[in-house]
């Protein structure tokens, strides 16, 4: 017999790993789907090592092997054994991040009534619940009826009500491996089955089955050979199976099953692309990435850009490059929003050879995705932050485009961050990864500035670039060792750089000057001559919804949501007023619910006003909102930019989505209707991001032979981050906000880890967060473990949120890891390491 290590995907077997026998021809390796007995039940898990028999212990045996071929390489096991350490969770909900989508499972429990028992008297409240459950469906999900136990407040009650149906011998309790939510899709085809003289007298048997000659005839015109979808046949009312199966039975058609595809880039067309010339920084950048893909070793580089200096060429030269050698790639990107245009360029360099990933493809289309992927069918993977756990053969280089950007974070467990995980993979198989951004986070200018990242910078806009290529030599100004190389290019200036100029507006100047609109007099004759040059606008506000609360006048009460206690948002468009934590709406209010006064008004500014106000504004000007209420539906993303695009809109009104990374030559000006919504957040990262959407909002402008402008409205002018922003200076704006974090020790000067209580009840959830906190002090005392800083416990930013309270504990220091491995704790427990915000 040989033995491995599993990982099993099964209650009570989350914690650790459990070593099963099988048959040495049985062909199991490292990352094998296997199915093992786990207690009474049978278990789904993951083959994670080779291991020697333990001395004088029973070892039960693997089951089955649910696939011939392992489902993941061992890189990919060693990068999930790391992602459960350095993230604290379990490892098979790392693996599992690996698997193709609905084909985890996890065992689950089935209650089915038994026949031809009476039930006893005196049975309570709930186990009549149950059993009239049963009675309509015979066979239910243990989670369903705990569901139904909590409409009456006794779900906590739930094992026991079943122990005692059981005992009764009224019902009965198996456990099973759920079946995969995903599959190949399987068609049904239909083919003429006969040809020549065959089929006049075909025609003529079948005169008197009108229906059946109906469809025979639809078959017949797709001519000899064509195989005929039986769902096409539906959906032109000619055919149904009934219909088919009787031309099969006399012999006309034939039936063939087929598995089907379910492509996301089905009928669209994509020009090829021919690569444009380089800049000479282009040139030295995409040098030193060829030559560590032909080294084959791991190469982390910081591709630092200015917005419209031409970081995409560089990455399609690195794949084309890497595709060479015989290797494939992945493409992260960090918004849906961003993926139409992406697959645009790519699909256009490389067409037939990519795949997408990203939640907006329905779980079929996911599946299908991976599995192709899987097969080598696919050089090129572009998606969002899953898409790092591609199963690409040959991977031969990452890409991390607008690498600063927080929606690379996962934000359920587990936690992991995919521009680190990237870099670990690389780490672990050899692998060039490239992150690219125009205002990287302040983790990796800081690695790059400690070596541990090589820079290659882009210091100019294209055309600039180009315009310059005859005075600087190639590779001059490509490569840079840390961020303070970077101030000579900075010294020049953004102007001679081809970044658009920008002009801080002091709101506070505009009020006294009695102008209490939303557009500044410099925005609004902005606006003005670019619409009468039919130029494009583009508005940039950071919040949903029209006003951002409602407020009784009478007796100052604001409209709250009762799950959350945050302001409810009123949406104009479906006349709601909205909570964008829990997405709880009820209708706006006619009068206070709490006085009964008739004074309600309404405050604040979101996009859906702006849009209202924008059009007012201007009423010639065709206006377009995109923002995460406008681009809901499927596809929605793509039709906004392909409209805008087109210029079948003039004016652009959106929340962060459209700062970033899209490419609108037709922009002129981009205003920023108030650049202090996230300033002032309590949060010590919301410095960074103001500056981060700030600058990249800006480099929508003048990214075509027009020129562009920028104007900022803000009520703190004076603040390094608005300043920096409006001289595209990240340089200045890292040296300040590195200052500020060493003094007050954050990253990257330290780790950080969350330590948040969910639960009902705040007294109960103050209580478990002060205990937690005062056995973390005690740990490190007696463990001496120093330089570790235990802040709080408190209430989280968001207190309550679905009816539940919310307190933190925040983890600073060093080496968290050997703190966080000692701590038990429960359930309602979360621990986030390296958070992307403590809001």
């Amino acid at each position: 017999m040989a033995y491995v290590e599993v990982a099993v995907n099964a209650p009570g077997g989350r914690s650790s790993t459990f070593i099963y026998a099988h048959e040495p021809d049985l062909p199991i390796d490292v990352g094998s789907l296997v199915v093992v007995p786990f207690g009474n039940i049978l278990a789904q898990g993951i083959v994670v090592g080779r291991v020697d028999r333990p001395p004088d212990l029973p070892i039960r045996s693997i089951a089955r092997l649910l696939d011939s071929e392992p489902v993941l390489s061992p890189a990919r096991v060693a990068l999930g054994r790391w992602i459960a350490e350095h993230y604290c969770c379990a490892l098979i909900d790392a693996l599992n991040l690996m698997l193709p989508p609905g084909v985890a499972q996890r065992p689950h429990t089935i209650i089915s009534l038994a026949a031809g028992v009476e039930p006893p008297d005196g049975l309570d409240e709930g186990e009549q619940i149950v059993l009239e459950a049963l009675r309509q469906k015979r066979r239910v999900e243990l989670g369903y009826l705990r569901g139904l136990l909590a409409r009456r407040r006794l779900a906590r009650q739930t094992e026991r009500i079943l122990r005692r149906l059981v005992s009764f011998g009224l019902v009965h309790r198996e456990t099973a491996i759920r079946p995969a939510a995903t599959r190949p899709r399987i068609e049904t085809y239909v083919r003429l089955a006969v040809e020549g003289v065959a089929v006049p007298a075909a025609l003529a048997a079948l005169q008197r089955a009108p229906r059946q000659r109906a469809a025979f005839e639809r078959i017949l015109r797709a001519g000899p050979g064509a195989a005929i979808p039986l769902v096409t046949l539906r959906d032109e009312g000619v055919g149904d199976a009934a219909i088919v199966a009787a031309l099969a039975r006399r012999g006309l058609v034939s039936i063939e099953r087929r598995e089907v595809r379910r492509d996301p880039l089905a009928y669209r067309d994509f020009p090829i692309i021919p690569p444009p010339q380089l800049t000479p920084a282009q040139e030295a950048a995409f040098a030193e990435i060829r030559t560590a893909l032909a080294a084959r070793a791991y190469a982390p580089f910081l591709l630092h850009g200015i917005t419209g200096s031409g970081k995409t060429e560089v990455y399609l030269r690195a794949i084309a490059e890497a595709l060479r050698l015989g290797r494939r790639a992945i493409v992260l990107v960090p918004e849906i929003a961003l993926t139409p245009q992406t697959i645009q360029r790519f699909a256009g360099r490389f067409p037939g050879r990519l795949a997408v990933l990203h939640s907006r493809l329905t779980a079929g289309e996911r599946f299908d995705e991976w599995r192709r992927i899987r097969a080598g069918e696919a050089d090129v993977v572009i998606g969002s932050r899953s898409a790092i756990f591609a199963p690409v053969r040959d991977l031969g280089i990452i890409i991390i485009d607008e690498e600063h950007e927080w929606s690379y974070k996962q934000e359920k467990t587990p936690r992991y961050h995919a521009r680190d995980v990237a870099l670990k993979l690389a780490e672990l198989a050899g692998l060039t990864v490239v992150l690219g951004s125009a205002t990287p986070s302040l983790e990796s200018a800081y690695a790059a500035e400690r070596g541990r990242l090589r820079v290659l910078y882009l210091p100019e806009r294209i055309e600039v670039a180009l315009g310059r290529a005859s005075a600087r030599p190639a590779g001059s100004a490509g490569v840079r060792g840390s961020a303070a190389d970077l101030t000579a290019d900075q010294a020049r200036g953004p102007r001679a750089r081809g970044l658009p100029p920008v002009e801080i507006v002091d709101l506070r100047a505009e009020l006294r000057a009695g102008n209490r609109t939303i557009f500044s007099t410099p925005l609004r004759q902005a606006i003005e001559l670019a619409l009468s040059l039919r130029e494009q606008v583009i508005l940039f506000l950071n919040r949903r919804g029209d006003s951002t609360f409602v407020l009784c006048r009478d007796c100052g009460h604001v409209m709250r949501c009762g799950r959350c206690e945050v302001p409810l948002v009123y949406h104009s468009d479906v006349e709601d007023l909205v909570c964008h934590l829990c997405d709880h709406r009820e209708p706006a209010p006619a009068g206070c619910p709490n006085c009964w006064g008739s004074h309600i008004r309404y405050f604040g500014l979101g996009t859906q006003k702006l849009e209202a106000e924008t059009r007012r504004a201007f009423p010639r000007a065709r206006v377009l909102r995109w923002d995460r209420d406008s681009a809901s539906a499927r596809g929605a993303h793509e039709e906004i930019l392909r409209a805008f695009v087109n210029h079948e809109a003039d004016i652009l009104v959106g929340t962060q989505m459209i700062a970033k990374g899209l490419d609108l030559p037709r922009v002129t000006l981009v205003g920023v209707i108030s650049a202090d919504t996230s300033l002032h957040l309590p949060d010590f990262r919301a410095t960074e991001r103001t500056f981060q959407l700030l600058t990249q909002v800006a480099g929508r402008a003048g990214r075509g032979p027009l020129g562009g402008k920028v104007i900022i409205q803000t009520y703190c002018p004076e603040h390094y981050c608005i300043q920096a922003a409006s001289a595209h200076d990240y340089h200045a704006f890292y040296e300040r906000e590195l200052a500020f974090r060493r003094q007050h020790g954050y990253p990257p000067f330290s780790e950080l880890a969350r330590l948040l209580y969910v639960d009902y009840g705040e007294a109960r959830v103050r209580r478990e967060a002060e205990e937690l906190a005062r056995q973390i002090r005690g740990l490190i005392r007696r463990e001496a473990l120093e330089g570790i800083d235990v802040i709080g416990p408190a209430p989280a930013f968001r207190r309550k949120i679905r009816g539940r309270y919310r307190w933190q504990i925040l983890l600073r220091g060093h080496r968290l890891a050997r703190l966080l491995a000692r701590l038990s704790l429960e359930p309602r427990w979360t621990v986030d390491v390296d958070p992307i915000t403590t809001l």
